[in-house]
């Protein structure tokens, strides 16, 4: 029986086994005056005999006593196991009349160590504990190496024999009560403990959901704002692609727009639907587009800029294209951008010109 088969013990439960070995002791020491006297007044073998195995146990559970008060748990219980079972089997030798109080023996040493054992070792020792009692059993009915006791000393055996079991069981009943009620308080505390811990939980996860009901209504905010920025945003942009393409009325019938910088295919179509919008609502009959600030012409411009001759020409009116640097000509031709049915002009003035000449 190694250290890893004793139940744990707490300072308490040492106590309670100490006290237990000691009071079990104090049981059999009683037994044993009792023997003691009988042994001197009728002097026979097997009274001699019941005599020194009494005492015999009283040292070995004080020695066991002794070897718990000092830590060694193990052997304490050990001690104890071996000193009962023997006891109960050498009793059943001396005293084959008491043979079935002797069997108690291993069922009391089964007793003392059932709260301080772990499963594994308790099984076993429930085995060898079983098989003592038989072995006692038989060796009592069987075995007669002393004469048997006094007829008058059968009764009073039996009744001390009795009582002195009855005592180290109640006894032992006493601390599983002593050790029930301890765990019971000890379960009691934690359930305090815990119940303290659920509170305080709870109170945590409501303080966390409070900041993250706070965070999420932060964030919220925060979208709301971003998204009112993005709409503004939007709306700026909007009016700036507005600004940076106006149609300007030179007369009622004359529109210009300026196209300034790079264009891509968005700006163009913006392009396209801002001068269509400006013809239709001012019945112009003339749009001069002016490209002098943009730095190159591409295929897509082109394209773009064809559609919207056509268009214009849907809604009644011409196009005249004007300012169209030799840099920006000469990469028209290399594209192969045929601008034949658009009427130019170099320069904004000689557009107007032509304008009035044609009215």
């Amino acid at each position: 029986m190694n250290e890893t088969t004793i139940a744990h013990l707490s300072p308490e439960q040492g106590r309670q086994l100490r006290q237990f070995l000691l009071w079990m002791a104090g049981v059999v020491g009683v037994v044993a005056l009792i023997a003691t006297v009988s042994a001197l007044i009728w002097q026979t073998t097997p009274l001699v005999a019941l005599m020194i195995l009494d005492w015999v146990l009283v040292v070995g559970l004080l020695q066991a006593w002794g070897q718990a008060k000092s830590g060694q748990i193990r052997i304490a219980l050990t001690t104890s196991f071996v000193a009962l079972t023997l006891y109960g089997f050498l009793g059943a030798i001396v005293l084959p009349d008491l043979a079935p109080l002797m069997a108690f023996g291993p069922i009391i040493a089964i007793v003392t160590m059932l709260p301080f054992v772990s499963g594994a070792i308790l099984k076993r020792l429930l085995i060898v504990a079983w098989i003592a009692v038989i072995a006692t059993m038989v060796v009592g009915s069987q075995v007669q190496f002393f004469p048997p006791i006094p007829e008058p000393l059968v009764l009073p055996f039996q009744f001390t024999g009795v009582a002195g079991i009855s005592a180290i069981l109640l006894l032992q009943l006493w601390v599983f009560h002593e050790r029930l009620f301890g765990v019971i308080a000890q379960l009691r505390e934690m359930n305090e403990a815990l119940a303290q811990e659920r509170n305080g939980l709870q109170e945590r996860i409501a303080q966390r959901t409070a900041d993250l009901q706070q965070a999420l209504a932060e964030v919220e905010r925060q979208m709301t704002e971003q998204s009112r920025l993005l709409r503004e945003n939007e709306r700026q942009r909007e009016l700036i692609r507005g600004l940076s393409m106006p149609v300007l009325p030179v007369t009622h019938e004359t529109l210009i727009m300026p196209l300034v910088g790079e264009l891509d295919a968005e700006r163009v179509a913006l392009a396209q639907a801002t001068a269509l919008q400006a013809i239709d609502r001012t019945n112009a009959r003339h749009l001069v587009i002016d490209i002098t600030g943009m730095p190159f012409v591409d295929t897509t411009v082109a394209a773009g800029l064809m559609q919207l001759v056509q268009a214009t020409r849907l809604l009644g009116a011409t196009v005249t294209l004007v300012g169209i640097r030799p840099e920006v000509a000469q990469t028209i031709v290399a594209l192969g951008i045929d601008l034949s049915e658009v009427t130019t002009a170099a320069d904004l003035a000689s557009a107007l010109k032509w304008d009035r000449v044609a009215a």
